[in-house]
């Protein structure tokens, strides 16, 4: 079988990464083995490559961080069964065959086309982990809103009847974003607090972005609110207005959706993953596929997915 491998650390480049031919693994106790049909290109996968992300791993790197498959063989102890449809939460899914254990995966409906299924453990948890706990008629703001989390957030944000503002770079998507269910569209600026304290008070802002944004949307923040910085889009750090942390009643939180995950009891994780798929089945968390490439043409979908008019995912497939 062929394997994605990372092989050095530094600007994204298709030269970060190489196919190589590896031997089809057996899975032991409590392993199933998955053949991996899809798998897209995330944010997270970029990080690695710059090595600007905490997992610092050790060369050559499998990589990829999610990804849907089929079950085809299982070892003794394994929840699983051969014909499985699932959902891959694990790395080094840039390969045709992956070992994995019941933990690993997410089971999936057979509505749900295996495109939008490996897509499922990424962008939809972090959306749904970012607006947990907001109330109907709460409001969101949230920056880098064109991105596919920033979508899958405003349009769960609709689903859950939460208000959403949608900050971006430019405003060429702005007609997109109302559509996917935006109360605003803001083009990211020095006085967007102002602007975002005119709509109405916000509840929470979410930070994809970080560096001096970060700031911009501390100050639009009612009080007892909060600011979750869960992307370094922007920067490797966060720029924090220190008079606004000292003295208003404002919370900075990180988030990480593995982390997530993890922690949820396995029941909580089955009842998230059930509705996050039955939201992707009607569409209303469905991704936008701009391209597919052949797993074995990786290098060829990172110069696409670099390209900076792309708007939707790149995804790797195999037979």
């Amino acid at each position: 079988m062929i394997r994605v491998l990372q092989v050095r650390v530094g600007p994204p480049s298709p030269e970060a990464v190489e196919v190589v031919e590896v031997p089809t693994p057996e899975p032991g106790p409590a392993q199933a083995r998955v053949r991996v049909a899809v798998r897209p290109i995330d944010p997270a996968d970029l990080l690695l490559l710059e090595g600007r992300h905490l997992f610092r791993p050790t060369l050559p790197n499998p990589i990829g961080i999610e990804g849907a498959g089929v079950v085809e063989a299982v070892g003794a102890g394994s929840g699983l069964a051969v014909g499985d449809r699932v959902a891959l939460i694990c790395r080094g899914t840039w390969c045709e065959q992956l070992l994995v254990t019941d933990d690993d995966v997410l089971q999936l409906p057979e509505a749900l086309a295996l495109d939008q299924a490996s897509m499922l453990g990424v962008n939809p948890f972090t959306a749904a982990g970012l607006l947990e706990g907001l109330e109907p008629g709460q409001r969101v703001v949230l920056n880098a809103a064109g991105s596919a989390v920033g979508r899958m957030c405003l349009a769960l944000a609709r689903h859950r009847g939460v208000q959403a503002v949608a900050v971006v770079r430019r405003d060429r998507h702005a007609s997109a974003l109302r559509a996917l269910g935006a109360e605003a569209v803001l083009v990211d600026g020095p006085d967007l607090a102002e602007r975002l304290r005119a709509i109405g008070p916000v509840h929470r802002a979410l930070d994809a972005v970080a560096g001096d944004a970060s700031g911009r949307l501390l100050d639009a923040l009612e009080e007892g609110s909060d600011l979750v910085v869960y992307g370094l889009l922007g920067s490797d750090r966060v720029d924090l207005p220190a008079a606004t942390v000292v003295f208003r009643d404002v919370r900075i939180t990180g988030f990480s959706r593995l982390r997530v995950i993890r922690a949820m009891p396995a029941a909580r994780r089955a009842e998230v993953s059930e509705e996050l798929a039955e939201l992707a089945v009607a569409g209303v968390l469905a991704a936008q596929i701009e391209a597919r490439y052949a797993l074995a043409e990786v290098r060829a979908a990172l110069e696409h997915q670099l390209r900076p008019d792309r708007i939707g995912k790149i995804l790797l497939t195999s037979p």
